[in-house]
């Protein structure tokens, strides 16, 4: 597919348009782990030095984001807009859009302060895909293109007994049709994990499929969807990780 998962990396590669696509960068979610002890010291510079790291890899001349860069949901604490301040800074020289977020409020009038070169958008429309958070319904224009990249999923799936960060790609659905007339028959779904190392992820679950809105409308087919480790290996369809999750848990209880 012209989306191209870089091996190991959480990213992926839009190879007609030269941009580079992450999601769920949650800068500031560090923060919140002083009080556990755990520091973590310059996150968000170490974070935009591995996107621009990944742009010279693949060839990328821009950046797109797929919502929730902060971590906060409302007004950032200080500390977060410095630790925005620091990735933008490190960012500079590189046009950046972003697919706005629901952690991403008030992000447009950070940026502006900072003189940032980033813009926030609903919705970016990108050759023959469209670019957003996830937690919104897509607009008709999105429902024409060939693929649809989202985030705010945390994807995760269990990779040889360990949770790992991983890609989910399904197709569109019983009611994809119905709902968008001008639906493309062949469109993907592309779901993809935390840019951020310190989110793991949530493994796939029953609750993966009502916390994204295009599973929970049937626009797109959860339980066949498939689901890519970071080495683009296939870990297994949807459907059957989210019952043998379930078992788990009945299990342990």
């Amino acid at each position: 597919m012209d989306p191209l998962f870089l091996n190991g990396r959480p990213a992926l590669y839009l190879k007609k348009d030269r941009v580079l696509v992450a999601g769920d960068l949650h800068i500031g979610v560090e923060l919140g782990m002083k009080e556990k002890g755990l520091f973590f010291n310059k996150a968000a510079e170490k974070m935009a030095s591995s996107l621009l790291e990944t742009c010279k890899l693949s060839g990328a001349k821009s950046v797109a984001l797929l919502g929730d860069v902060k971590d906060s949901i409302g007004v950032p604490p200080r500390e977060e807009v410095e630790a925005l301040k620091e990735f933008f800074a490190q960012m500079h020289g590189i046009e950046v859009r972003i697919a706005k977020g629901n952690h991403d409020a008030y992000l447009e009038r950070i940026l502006k302060g900072m003189g940032a070169n980033a813009s926030v958008e609903k919705e970016i429309l990108l050759g023959e895909a469209a670019l957003m958070h996830g937690n919104a319904w897509p607009s008709d224009g999105a429902m024409e293109k060939q693929h649809i990249i989202t985030g705010h999923g945390h994807i995760a799936a269990q990779v040889n007994g360990r949770t790992e960060k991983a890609w989910l790609v399904a197709g569109a659905g019983k009611m994809a049709a119905k709902i968008y007339e001008r639906c493309n028959e062949g469109i993907k779904l592309v779901v993809a994990p935390a840019f951020n190392p310190l989110i793991t992820g949530t493994r796939i679950n029953e609750r993966t499929r009502s916390f994204i809105p295009l599973f929970k409308g049937d626009v797109f087919d959860f339980n066949s969807a498939k689901v890519y480790a970071l080495d683009g290996s296939v870990i297994g369809a949807a459907g059957r990780l989210a019952e043998e999750e379930k078992l788990e848990r009945r299990n342990r209880d």
